[in-house]
C-alpha cells in the first residue's frame, strides 16, 4: 500500500503548515462549529479564495489537522521505542513520547481529541482508522511491557491501555506552557502515577 504524504509535506512554501496551525488554534479556542472560514482566512492574512487553494472546506481542514496530529504522535512513539531495547522501560518511554508530542503541538492535538467528533462520512472514518492504529500501537507496547514484568498481571492489556490513554490525553484540557510543569516533568509525574500509584509508600510523609 502506498503511504499517503501528509498535508504538510505536499508543499514546500510553508503555507499548509500555517493553515493547520492557525486552524487548530481557532478550533481549540472557539470550537469547530463556531469558527468560520472568514476568520481562518483573516488569521492567515489571506482571502478565502487563497484558503480554498489549500483546503476545499472547513471540514477538510479539521480532517487534515486530525490526520497530521495522529501522524506526528505515531511517528514520535515509533522513534522512541526504536531507541529503547529494554521492554521493561517501554511504558515510561511511551509516556514521554506521547506527552512531548502532545504538548509540542498542543492546539493541534487538542483539536483532534475534542473536535474530531464533528467530522462526517469518509473524513471521520479516515481519522478514526488512524486513531485506532495508534491505540493498537499503544496496546502492543503495553502487552510487551506486561510480558516483560513491568506491569501487573491481573489486568488485561486492553484495560491497562485504556487507563493509560485516559490519564495521558486529558492533560490536554488543563496543562499550560505557563504552568509549573514542563512536558518532561509532567511525563515523569504521569509515569510515576501510572506505574507506582498514589497510595502512601513506606517512609514517605
Amino acid at each position: 500500500m502506498v503511504q499517503q504524504m501528509s498535508v504538510v509535506e505536499q508543499h514546500s512554501d510553508g503555507m499548509p503548515a500555517r493553515v493547520l496551525a492557525e486552524g487548530a488554534a481557532l478550533f481549540r479556542q472557539r470550537g469547530f462549529s463556531a469558527t468560520t472560514t472568514r476568520e481562518i482566512s483573516a488569521r492567515l492574512g489571506i482571502n478565502k479564495a487563497s484558503l480554498y487553494y489549500h483546503v476545499p472546506s472547513k471540514e477538510a481542514l479539521l480532517h487534515d489537522i486530525c490526520v497530521e496530529s495522529l501522524r506526528r504522535t505515531k511517528s514520535a512513539l515509533r522513534d522512541a521505542l526504536a531507541t529503547q531495547p529494554d521492554k521493561s522501560q517501554w511504558i515510561m518511554t511511551l509516556i514521554h513520547a506521547h506527552v512531548r508530542s502532545m504538548l509540542s503541538d498542543l492546539e493541534m492535538h487538542a483539536t483532534m481529541l475534542f473536535e474530531m467528533r464533528c467530522l462526517t462520512g469518509d473524513y471521520y472514518a479516515t481519522v478514526k482508522s488512524s486513531r485506532d492504529e495508534y491505540e493498537e500501537m499503544v496496546l502492543d507496547t503495553v502487552t510487551e511491557a506486561q510480558a516483560a514484568g513491568a506491569l501487573r498481571a491481573n489486568l488485561t492489556p486492553k484495560q491497562l491501555t485504556m487507563g493509560l490513554l485516559n490519564l495521558l490525553n486529558w492533560t490536554l484540557s488543563w496543562w499550560s506552557p505557563d504552568g509549573s510543569l514542563t512536558p518532561d516533568e509532567l511525563a515523569d509525574l504521569l509515569s510515576d502515577l501510572y506505574l507506582n500509584g498514589t497510595l502512601p509508600r513506606q517512609g514517605s510523609s
